[in-house]
C-alpha cells in the first residue's frame, strides 16, 4: 500500500506517545555503518491503564523488555508485532538476495512519479488492497509478512533473521508507544493460547528453530528463538511441579532433602538463586515485587491451562 522506504507497523489499539520516535529510528536506519543489513528497529511494548499489581501479568516484561536487550547483543530482537520501523527493502529477500515482486510498481526501489490521484496509481492501490492479491504471488512466503502461523510477527522476524538481517532494540526513557491490555482472565488465557499454538507450529514446521534456525542464525540465536517456539512445552514441568508434591504428601513420601541432609544446601542454593535472579531482572527493569508475584502466579496458571491445551 506504500512505496515509502521506511514503514511503521502498529497495532490498532496502540498510539504514539513520543513525537521524536521516528527520529530515533532513523538515526539507526540511516547509519552508514549498519545500513547494509539492518532490517528493522524495534521499540518495546508498553501499556497504560495497568493496575498497581498487574494481577493478570499482561505487561510481559521479559518478552517485551528484558529478553530483547539480551538479543541486542547478538543479531537483535525479534519483531514484536507493533512499534517497529521496517526498512522496506528488508521485506524483499535477504541483504544480498533481492526478491522482486510480480508487479514492477511494487518493488522496494520503485519511485512513484505520478500523483496519488492518477488512475494507474489508484488501480494498483485497489489491486494490492484486494483480498486475493496474495494468490499466486511470493507475498507471504518469500517476501513481505510471512503467513503460516498465528504469530505472524514472530514468524516474520524469525525468517528475516534467517535471511541475514539484523535488528536494533531502541528503549528510550519515554515510552515510544502505549497500548491496551486484556481486561479479564479469559481474554488473557485465550491470547496466550493463540500465541503458544502459533509458536509451536513454527517449532514443528520445515523452518524449525532447532534445525533450520540454528543452521541459519547460529547456535545462540537459534536457541533463543527456540525458547519461545517451544513455550507450550513448559506445561510439562509446571504440571509436574504443581502435582508431585501433593501426591508425595498424600502417600507420605519425601521428595525434598531434609534440613539435616547435606544436599539441602544445594537445593536451597538452586531454589533461591533461580528465584532471586528472576526477581532481580524484573525489578531492575522497572518492575515491583507485587507485580513480580502476579507474574509468578500467572506463569503457573498459563502452564496449567492454555499451554496444556495446545
Amino acid at each position: 500500500m506504500t512505496n515509502a522506504p521506511v514503514i511503521l507497523t502498529l497495532d490498532c489499539d496502540m498510539y504514539s506517545n513520543d513525537p521524536t520516535t521516528p527520529l530515533r529510528a532513523l538515526c539507526y536506519i540511516l547509519d552508514p555503518d549498519m545500513q547494509s543489513n539492518l532490517g528493522y528497529v524495534q521499540f518495546p511494548q508498553e501499556y497504560h491503564g495497568l493496575n498497581k499489581s498487574d494481577i493478570y501479568a499482561c505487561e510481559h516484561k521479559r518478552l517485551f523488555k528484558v529478553h530483547p536487550i539480551g538479543y541486542d547483543g547478538l543479531s537483535g530482537p525479534n519483531y514484536l508485532g507493533t512499534g517497529c520501523f521496517f526498512r522496506r527493502r528488508a521485506l524483499y529477500g535477504g541483504p544480498s538476495t533481492l526478491i522482486l515482486p510480480e508487479i514492477d510498481g511494487l518493488s522496494p526501489d520503485c519511485v512513484v512519479n505520478q500523483p496519488l490521484t492518477a488512475p494507474s496509481v489508484l488501480e494498483l492501490a485497489h489491486h494490492v488492497a484486494g483480498c486475493n492479491y496474495e494468490n499466486q504471488t511470493k507475498w507471504g512466503s518469500k517476501i513481505g509478512l510471512r503467513y503460516g502461523s498465528l504469530v505472524e510477527d514472530y514468524y516474520t522476524g524469525y525468517r528475516m533473521k534467517c535471511e541475514g538481517w539484523r535488528s536494533i532494540f531502541c528503549y528510550p526513557e519515554t515510552a515510544a508507544f502505549l497500548g491496551d491490555v486484556p481486561f479479564n482472565l479469559l481474554d488473557v488465557l485465550s491470547q496466550n493460547k493463540r500465541w503458544a499454538i502459533g509458536l509451536l507450529k513454527v517449532a514443528f514446521s520445515r523452518y524449525s528453530t532447532i534445525t533450520f534456525g540454528v543452521k541459519s542464525m547460529g547456535l545462540f540465536m537459534g536457541l533463543g528463538y527456540s525458547y519461545y517456539a517451544f513455550w507450550a512445552i513448559l506445561t510439562i514441568p509446571i504440571t509436574t511441579y504443581c502435582l508431585l508434591p501433593q501426591l508425595a504428601l498424600l502417600n507420605e513420601l519425601s521428595i525434598f532433602p531434609k534440613v539435616s541432609d547435606p544436599w539441602f544446601l544445594l537445593y536451597m542454593f538452586l531454589f533461591l538463586g533461580a528465584y532471586g535472579q528472576d526477581l532481580l531482572e524484573f525489578v531492575v527493569h522497572g518492575g515491583t515485587i507485587q507485580r513480580w508475584w502476579s507474574d509468578q502466579r500467572m506463569w503457573i496458571m498459563r502452564g496449567l491451562s492454555c499451554y496444556a491445551f495446545d
